[in-house]
């Protein structure tokens, strides 16, 4: 299979990834459409002739028609939302029974003069335009497409004759994506320590503390490339240096194993990482705090997890401190 640029490639294998076989990719494509007796052709009139490079995606008892943009620095004109916009809605209008969904991904953007377009026909536009024109790089546009397609695919499980009326697509498109911008931002300012596991999108201390308090720690493993917990449900925390990741467990753990310095009670005495363990594994979380180069955990019994890159600390929490040594 033969791509035209690495943006389409990219689009492609993201949709592939959530949608599986039900995506296809045709170049070069002269517009057909259907009628109640038969197969005829789409007539366009005038240059340029309307042979268009398509990513078709069936979610459902849809069909998502993506067109993707790749003009490096300069933005989408309004030209090319009117162009995808007569191609989505010949095919509604010939269709005998199929109902089609546009959208078109262009990770440089928009001109402010598209969103009157795409929201009047019901165009799908990534990245999201309000009024503002945004660029966003490539990886973070191929999540707003993993993110929107899944949630498409829920969305589709209910009644979902509305989506099919201006502009309720557009919205829908752009309440998956918007927040992106937001995240982005954070990036930038605070940096991304946080991360989710399966995704490798963005997360955040508190999405971490939702996720795992209350889950019961099963097993502890430092080696080379990080210090790795599981949780019960599958979980996982994992320290990378002054990254951290948590979410669904991985398959398998990078790195050799290796020991790390252990310490217990609050004067930090040395101790095994057997006794730690004994300590913490079987234990509830109950609390978490980050302090930037030490994460802290919580446990039930009244005990506390310390998880520094080269140091693991456990003690207890009662007070009087020197009363509660382990």
């Amino acid at each position: 299979m033969s791509f035209k640029n690495d943006l389409e490639e990219q689009v492609y294998e993201c949709a592939r990834r959530v949608c599986g076989d039900a995506v296809s990719i045709e170049h070069n494509k002269t517009v057909q459409i259907e009628d109640a007796m038969s197969r005829e052709l789409a007539s366009f009139v005038g240059p340029p002739k309307k042979e268009i490079d398509v990513i078709t995606a069936d979610i459902a008892d849809m069909t998502l028609l993506i067109s993707c943009k790749d003009f490096d620095a300069s933005r989408a004109e309004p030209a090319h939302v009117q162009e995808w916009v007569a191609v989505v809605n010949t095919m509604n209008a010939y269709s005998a029974g199929t109902k089609y969904l546009g959208m078109i991904v262009s990770p440089s953007g928009f001109t402010s003069g598209c969103e009157p377009w795409a929201s009047a026909h019901n165009l799908g536009l990534i990245p999201p335009l309000k009024g503002k024109k945004l660029t966003f790089t490539l990886e973070t546009c191929l999540q707003m497409i993993e993110r929107t397609l899944k949630a498409l695919a829920k969305r589709l499980k209910f009644q979902h004759a509305e989506l099919c009326r201006a502009p309720n697509f557009y919205e829908f498109v752009y309440k998956m994506t918007e927040p992106f911008e937001g995240r982005d931002r954070a990036s930038v300012e605070y940096g991304s320590r946080y991360t989710l596991l399966d995704t490798g999108w963005m997360s955040s201390f508190g999405e971490l503390v939702r996720m795992l308090k209350g889950k019961e720690l099963l097993s502890l493993r430092t080696t080379s490339a990080g210090i790795f917990l599981n949780f019960a449900d599958n979980l996982a925390f994992v320290m990378l240096g002054t990254r951290i990741q948590f979410g669904p467990s991985p398959a398998n753990l990078p790195g050799e194993d290796i020991l790390l310095r252990c310490e217990k009670n609050f004067v930090g005495e040395p101790c095994s990482i057997e006794f730690l363990k004994t300590m913490a594994i079987g234990k509830q979380v109950t609390s978490a705090g980050d302090w930037g180069n030490r994460f802290e955990f919580g446990l039930s019994d009244d005990l506390m997890l310390a998880i520094e890159p080269d140091r693991l600390q456990i003690y207890r929490t009662r007070n009087p401190i020197d009363q509660n040594s382990l």
